[in-house]
């Protein structure tokens, strides 16, 4: 079902597609539908996004916002049960990204320097929550509590509608237990572009944060590029690679790589085990899956065709194989996990041992499911407090401390060729 094969007999190609592989190209995307709805929307605000929600979507609206009415009817019409576990996960959230907050810092030098760095909150964010194939109101949770937690004041919730045009129940639900006011009924490049422009009655935001489809990365990229928002990544599709020994129960394993191909079609699941008699025994669990029809069975149909098994001889060199993979997420399923920690490099999110699927961290552990995709975990990392903050270095100098200065940087500064005002902007302090 599953193709196996051994890491050492991977072909050149192979690996780089397998280590290479974001690579997707939206540049006809941006440049024939991307940038014209950006600009569209710069101009005419959320008479665009009506358009192109109607456009995209088949849905009219008569209002980009969401109102409080709708907010309230949402809170009432949504289980107590399931509000109170989204709500659990709500505090381990905020237990977990309360340990990111970054104090202050200053130093002083014996000639008199003063240093230091100070952390500020990014006063706007947007947060894009994911619709379409399905509802996702974790997310809510995953992008805003991060943000509110580093003291963003203002913060904008944007998510598309559904075929009536109305936001999940639960979505909303969520977004009233936070405090969220200013949510946008729309998604897509059009979407990201009212947050990040605003309007009269929506602030700015600042930085955009969360996984969409194709155009709402473009979006992301194309607004970035033109330095009016920061933004977390740009997300391509879900992703995880497990690593196991041969302890490891084969139907655990197949579910867990199951659970990442329900995602979407495009997603992609990785075992790598060094057992081929576990690596048999998933795939027929994964094939069995497959024919008895259950769950999102064309989507995982489709998307296992995007996975692989690979054998390896140690421990050792599967943990090699996935530092250069650089998975989203990574299961390490071995006895005694924390032995290989520090081994183990370039992952957006780690679960460790046999009972520590991804789900636990998409939904309550406390970790952030926000993650770079596609190797991009080998440069970057998840949404965190650190996300919403921005950092400002300072200096305080006093003629004695200027007077060390001088020297060298009149040396530097005329080599690189500023020697009259860079160079002169210290000396003319001591004629």
């Amino acid at each position: 079902m599953v193709q196996i094969k051994r890491y050492k007999e991977l072909t050149t190609t192979e690996l780089d597609r397998l280590f290479n592989r974001f690579g997707e190209d939206f540049s006809s995307i941006m440049i024939n539908t991307v940038v014209p709805i950006v600009q569209d929307v710069r101009d005419n605000r959320e008479e665009a996004v009506i358009k192109y929600t109607h456009k995209f979507d088949g849905v009219k609206l008569d209002s980009v916002y969401v109102t409080e009415e709708e907010i309230e009817r949402a809170h009432k019409n949504t289980s107590k049960e399931l509000l109170a576990a989204f709500m659990e996960a709500r505090r381990n959230i905020e237990e977990f990204h309360r340990r990111q907050l970054r104090d202050n810092s200053i130093y002083s030098r014996e000639d008199g320097t003063i240093l230091g760095m100070t952390y500020q909150a990014i006063e706007s964010a947007g947060i894009y929550v994911p619709g379409g194939k399905a509802s996702y109101p974790s997310s809510v949770l995953m992008g805003v509590i991060p943000a509110q937690i580093a003291g963003t004041k203002n913060i904008t919730v944007i998510t598309p509608p559904d075929k009536n045009g109305n936001i999940p129940d639960v979505t909303l639900a969520i977004c009233k237990e936070l405090g969220l006011t200013k949510i946008i009924k729309s998604g897509g490049a059009q979407g990201i572009a009212l947050a990040a422009f605003g309007s009269p009655i929506l602030p700015k935001s600042e930085i955009i944060v969360g996984p969409g489809n194709i155009y709402v990365t473009a979006a992301k990229t194309y607004l970035f590029s033109m330095g009016i928002i920061q933004i977390d990544s740009m997300a391509g599709p879900s992703e995880v690679l497990i690593i196991s020994d041969e302890k490891s129960n084969p139907k655990w394993v197949a579910w867990d790589f199951l659970s990442q191909a329900e995602h979407e079609e495009r997603a992609l699941a990785v075992l790598v085990t060094t057992s081929e008699k576990l690596a048999r025994e998933v795939n027929e669990h994964i094939e069995e899956d497959i024919k008895s029809g259950r769950g999102r069975h064309e989507i995982k149909k489709t998307s296992i065709q995007n996975g692989i098994i690979i054998l390896v001889d140690t421990i050792e060199e599967a943990i090699d194989f996935s530092n250069k993979y650089g998975p989203e997420h990574m299961e390490f399923m071995v006895d005694n996990p924390l032995e290989y920690l520090d081994k183990i490099k370039n992952v957006g999110s780690l679960f460790l041992g046999r009972y520590a699927p991804v789900a636990v961290g998409d939904y309550y552990s406390g970790t952030n499911h926000i993650l770079p995709t596609g190797g991009a975990a080998r440069f970057s990392s998840g949404t965190s407090v650190e996300t919403f903050m921005r950092r400002t270095t300072f200096q305080l100098l006093n003629k004695e401390s200027l007077q060390k200065a001088k020297g060298p940087v009149t040396l530097m500064s005329e080599y690189e060729g500023f020697g009259d005002k860079h160079g002169g902007s210290v000396k003319v302090r001591f004629e």
